[in-house]
């Protein structure tokens, strides 16, 4: 047991350090904005205080080892002293503390300069003895604990094997940047960058605390490259060091829709730390429970603050991320970088890549940071060992004899100039030298510059590819997201100048694409994407530069003119090419004779081709600024819009008609055809439209699949899809051919419910204008103000109310503009409806409030406006809810804590059953909402109707933090509900034992229940072996039977006959009032609108409630068949189970229409016999889990057999058992 004892001094000498590094942490507080160097030894002792915390955590969760503990005995005897002297230090320090120099940051000054009490020397002693005993530490938690540690993989590995982590990693859907990491590191060169791994700069930003690195280099200078080696580098350190951990992301120009996003950067930071920890770490399952378990998407800010807790478990931390000026959203990163720096976590080290400086990035910043330029010298040495590395390995180069590879090798290393892309373009070219003649003309012409290179490579595309080749380069700079390499396939076989119209023609689709693109590696190359479901090749531009070079002014002056690329030019070539493809698919049988590989661009150019158009539109507007020299004078250019575009239209048919060129080059390319190739597509009320919307339906953009079983007829009108796109020309030439303006049909009911709901304003005017009916009802808002208000969009809304909408109009999917507004957390058009006399407490059609709904869905700010202008927060809703009710539940505390301040007798309401707000939220695991609840003076042992408290909820949930602080508010642990259930019973029937213990530790008692069974009983039923064993330990009584007189020895024989499910049923302990949130509320109350407006917002389709219920179970349960098929139309899973073991079979199994539409999307029938659910009992086998039953007859008969019960009556089942 020596072991024990030297566990225990280390951890007494950690306890005594963090109490010091505490103590002196709020010392150095109160003085850390007087002096820098005082901010700095704050900063270190802080970053101690966290290698001791994880230090203490790693030896809770570690067993130390004989032959380590010399090692640990030593690391005792090097602390201990240091940490002494520290302790001794702060009592010193405290003595100078005066109560009048708290506000020391304020007002020190020369005349009181004599009370600081930091000389220059006692500061420099006191970083030397933390850095000393922060390097002993650290050196201490490699040596001594990294043996009990798995590898980073190891961990990561285990992370993706729990299921609760898949769910939540499911829903927050984060990119992974890990094939651009393998793509960058698969070009590093042995040795290549140890200019800076070795380097001075590294090593000090490794070592110090908030440690930002910014490097700093040109295109092309190799970046990518050298960050994929700094990530590489960073990983080996990880696996030496306990509780360290990296991040890193690729921001990519060539993806514009994932790799460019700063919302989805937090998600992929998120989920890399976390699957580092191996487990669920709790701020990560509790974001996904206030996001009411996946029904919404979190914010911004809340991923950051979900961050930041999870970097507090690791140290060191490492940030790294490459490319910051590709990043789409650079402004939100650098000013969450800014935030991240001023968090008080010493463990955090930020590196970032990008061609700017720090400096031009973030001015004025407070926080250090150490820049390292790439310049052309220091990479030199990089590009030799580069360039002699590749013609030793390269099988086409490495044929030349050593003379010519010496002379290959240095034309590149002094043409270099310090750029690899430069090498790796002429490398490309060398490469397609036949003959030694080849060779030598080819190395007596490189290009001075890349630039040059680039211009080169174009003037050699042949005449009969130019045209095809300009166009898949405007696809690659300018598409709405990456292109896969069959795509681009596609694109080659649309002829745009083909006369008298651009056409799809088959014969020009490539055969091998790849091979084809080869030809072309200077300017673009293929990639292979890897998902964890895929794997597939996309077609990118080689380089950032190469899409610089094709937008800027030099090419233009060149002889690769013909490549230049403009926004304009490029989004009318894609859109003309979606049209034309889709144009293509002008009978029904023309999609059903073909194979979904022969038309892969479908989906793109249906989903897409809107977009492209009204960019076009967009560039159109400031072409003609550029040409005119001016935008007419117009004061209001959201109302103007439509002026502007009948300008553009008017002067570019003048030009046409006049048969003039414009002095713009742009202004030519203006797309007056677009809006007849638009409307000709929309108006062909034939396979044409019916096909496109097969592909991609605009009112369902969270449908991947196709629906094949949509038939024309019930397709809306062309003007509905051209109101819904945006697209203001072409509903101008649609309305001119007559088309029904008030025509009724699609999700959205009407073209101007549409263009209002998309915040088309233009539309909504020109609509309005030509006799559109404003408070027409139809769609899934009703009318089209509600539509507008339901996406927060003012301006529309402003629009219709101005031409007659009824503000307090009834119907659609929320009852009226404010319930839309306000369930949305819109507070400007809230606002802006509330000043137009919006009724405040208006009821739907459950007898909810717009602030009822704003309080469930967690709009802090709407609440606030609703209460401030009146709004009741007592009124209930059919089920007799508050406000309060519906924001507790999902965990919403500033929202709570608003309701009860603002009428503090809400906490004594109770819902129609006798739940109150408590009840509710018990279940839910808001640990810090029920202690709101409690603090305000919530009654802790109210009671519902079945007699149940709130601790039932807790205990049901198996959430322990909640169910202790329950009792440590006073909840009594021996109430009995109206079938005779305690809690403990409740406890036993799921199996938490640890929840189990706390209630016996606060004298819960073992008594019978209904029909006289014991918990006892009821855990032997449930075959919960280890709630079993803790009631043995708590002395249950073993010898009690119930009402039949039946032991809970005699109930095992009760698994042998099949029984056993059937009685535990009919005990009724369940939780069967479980409290749901979001798209479980919709999908069991059958909302298809709401539902579809929530999968719009993100909601995860699969996401469970806390009896792991889903949205399909729900709906299931309330035989809701539209729901359900709307629902397995989505994607949910039909082979789900609840905890209790329920299938969507289970509900349904006697209505054959919803069997057979299970069975057709996949169910398998042995999901309803096979064992499943949190808390199911497999079959009813004879043989099924015969040895836990063994188990827990072996330790009852144990208990029986002990001499204090010796002399009792012996079991019934004692001699017949066997």
């Amino acid at each position: 047991m020596a072991e024990v004892g030297v566990a225990a001094s280390l951890a007494g000498l950690v306890s005594l350090g963090l109490q010091v590094c505490t103590g002196l942490v709020n010392y150095y507080n109160a003085y850390r904005e007087a002096e820098n160097d005082v901010e700095c030894l704050c900063d270190e002792t802080n970053h101690l205080t966290q290698t001791l915390r994880l230090f203490q955590r790693s030896i809770n969760d570690s067993r130390i080892d004989t032959d380590q503990e010399i090692q640990v005995a030593a690391l005792i005897e090097s602390c201990s002293g240091r940490i002494a002297e520290l302790d001794t230090e702060l009592r010193t320090l405290l003595k100078y503390r005066k109560d009048e120099r708290r506000s020391i940051r304020k007002t020190m000054s020369r005349t009181i300069r004599v009370l600081y009490p930091f000389t220059a020397d006692t500061v420099r002693r006191l970083r030397e003895r933390i850095s000393k005993l922060n390097e002993i530490l650290q050196q201490a938690g490699t040596s001594i604990l990294i043996s009990q540690s798995n590898t980073i993989q190891d961990t990561i590995d285990q992370f993706y094997t729990r299921e609760d982590s898949k769910e939540i990693i499911r829903w927050l859907d984060p990119p992974s940047p890990r094939s651009s990491h393998l793509d960058a590191s698969a070009k590093h060169r042995q040795q290549t960058g140890s200019w800076l791994l070795d380097g001075p700069e590294f090593a000090q930003w490794k070592s110090s605390p908030r440690a930002v690195l910014w490097i700093q280099g040109n295109a092309g200078c190799g970046k990518t490259v050298l960050c994929s080696a700094i990530i590489n580098s960073l990983m080996e350190d990880c696996e030496s060091q306990a509780n360290a951990g990296i991040a890193y992301f690729y921001f990519d120009f060539n993806n514009q829709s994932i790799a460019q996003d700063h919302n989805r950067l937090l998600r992929s930071l998120v989920e890399q730390l976390s699957s580092q920890s191996g487990h669920l770490p709790k701020p990560l399952a509790s974001l996904y429970q206030r996001c009411r378990n996946g029904t919404v998407q979190p914010t911004t800010v809340d991923l950051v603050k979900t961050l930041q807790m999870i970097i507090g478990d690791f140290s060191p931390f490492y940030l790294v991320i490459d490319a910051v000026d590709e990043c789409k959203e650079k402004q939100e990163f650098l000013n969450f970088l800014n935030t991240i720096m001023q968090w008080t976590l010493p463990q955090i080290h930020v590196l970032a890549t990008s061609r700017t400086d720090i400096d031009t990035e973030i001015r004025n910043r407070k926080w250090k940071c150490a820049t390292v330029v790439v310049e052309e010298l220091v990479v030199d040495a990089d590009v030799e060992k580069h360039v002699l590395a590749t013609l030793e390995d390269d099988d086409v180069l490495n044929r030349w004899d050593a003379i010519q590879q010496q002379v290959i090798a240095t034309s590149l290393i002094k043409g270099a100039n310090g750029n690899f892309r430069w090498v790796a373009c002429q490398i490309g070219a060398l490469r397609e030298c036949h003959t030694l003649a080849e060779l030598e003309d080819a190395l007596n012409s490189l290009p001075a510059t890349l630039e040059e290179t680039y211009e080169c490579a174009l003037s050699a595309i042949s005449d009969a590819r130019k045209e095809a080749i300009r166009n898949v380069l405007r696809w690659l700079s300018f598409s709405a997201r990456p292109i896969r390499l069959e795509e681009i396939a596609e694109v080659m076989a649309v002829d745009l100048a083909a006369t008298p119209r651009p056409v799809y023609d088959a014969r020009r689709r490539l055969i091998d694409p790849q091979r084809f693109f080869h030809t072309y590696s200077t300017l673009v190359r293929v990639l292979t994407v890897k998902t964890k479901t895929l794997t597939y090749k996309e077609l990118r531009l080689a380089h950032l530069s190469v899409r610089d070079f094709l937008v800027s002014s030099r090419i233009r002056d060149g002889k690769a003119s013909y490549y230049a690329i403009d926004p304009l030019s490029a989004h009318k070539s894609i859109a003309e090419t979606c049209l034309t493809y889709l144009r293509q698919f002008d009978t029904p049988l023309t999609l059903s004779s073909r194979s979904p590989e022969s038309y892969c661009l479908a989906r793109y150019a249906a989903k897409h081709w809107p977009h492209h158009v009204q960019a076009v539109a967009a560039a159109a507007e400031r072409a003609i600024s550029v040409t005119t020299g001016q935008l007419p004078k117009l004061t209001n250019m959201d109302q103007n819009a439509p002026v502007i575009a009948l300008i553009v239209e008017f002067l570019l048919l003048i030009l046409k008609v006049l048969k003039l060129s414009s002095t713009s080059p742009q202004v030519k390319d203006l797309p007056i055809d677009l809006n007849y190739l638009c409307t000709e597509l929309l108006g062909a009320q034939d396979a044409q439209l019916h096909s496109q919307i097969l592909f991609y339906d605009p009112d369902t953009p969270w449908m991947d699949q196709p629906d094949i079983a949509r038939t024309l007829h019930t397709l809306p009108s062309a003007l509905y899809y051209a109101a819904h796109a945006g697209l203001v020309g072409s509903v101008r030439l649609l309305l001119a051919k007559g088309i029904d303006v008030n025509a009724v049909g699609g999700r959205y009911g009407t073209a101007l419910q549409a263009a209002a709901s998309k915040g088309h304003t233009d539309v909504v005017k020109v609509l309005l204008a030509n006799g559109a009916n404003v408070n027409q009802e139809s769609g899934d808002y009703g009318n089209a103000l509600q539509g507008a208000c339901a996406y927060g969009h003012t301006s529309c809304a402003r629009l219709v109310l101005d031409h007659g909408a009824d503000i307090n109009a009834r119907g659609g999917e929320h009852g009226t503009a404010l319930q839309a507004a306000a369930f949305n957390g819109y507070d400007q058009v809230v606002a802006m409806l509330i000043e137009n006399g919006a009724e405040i407490d208006a009821l739907d059609d459950q007898h909810k409030t717009p602030l009822s709904w704003a309080a469930s869905e967690g709009h802090t700010e709407t609440v606030r406006l609703l209460l401030d202008h009146g709004s009741d927060c007592m009124i209930r809703d059919e089920s007799g809810w508050t406000a309060l009710d519906e924001c507790a539940p999902p965990g919403f505390d500033e929202i709570v804590q608003m309701l009860i301040n603002h009428h503090r007798p809400i906490i004594y309401c109770q819902d129609t059953t006798g739940f109150t707000a408590l009840h509710h939220t018990a279940g839910q695991r808001h640990e810090s909402t029920v202690r709101i609840l409690l603090e305000s003076g919530m009654e802790v042992d109210a009671q519902n109707q079945y007699g149940r408290t709130a601790l039932f909820q807790a205990v049901s949930s198996g959430h322990e933090d909640t169910v202790r602080l329950f009792l440590q508010y006073g909840a009594d642990v021996d109430i009995i509900d109206e079938s005779g259930w305690s809690a403990l019973h409740m406890a036993a029937y799921v199996g938490h034992v640890i929840v189990g213990a706390l209630l016996l530790d606060y004298g819960a008692d073992m008594s019978r229940g209904k029909g006289g069974m014991t918990p006892l009983h009821v855990a032997v039923l449930r075959k919960n072996i280890d709630f079993v064993e803790l009631l043995l330990e708590y002395d249950a009584d073993v010898m009690a039977r119930n009402d039949d007189g039946q032991t809970a020895l005699d109930l095992l024989l009760l698994h042998q006959t099949g029984e056993v499910a059937r009685i535990a049923w009919e005990l009724g302990i369940e939780n069967q009032s479980a409290t749901i949130t979001g798209l479980r509320i919709a999908a069991s109350a059958g909302r298809d609108v709401r539902i579809r407006q929530l999968l719009e917002r993100g909601a995860d389709i699969n996401a469970r409630d806390e009896a792991g219920m889903t949205a399909l179970l729900w709906a299931a349960a309330t035989r809701g068949a539209s729901t359900m098929k709307l629902l397995i139309e989505n994607g949910a899973d039909v082979n789900v189970r609840s905890d209790w073991g329920s299938t969507p079979l289970s509900y349904v199994h006697d209505d054959p229409e919803l069997v057979a539409l299970l069975l057709a999307n996949g169910y398998n029938m042995d999901t309803s016999s096979a064992g499943g659910g949190k808390f199911d009992d497999t079959k009813a086998d004879p043989h099924a889990g015969d040895y836990v039953l063994e188990e827990i007859r072996a330790l009852i008969e144990e208990r029986v057999n002990e001499p204090s019960t010796a002399g009792e009556d012996t079991l019934s089942s004692s001699g017949d058992s066997e």
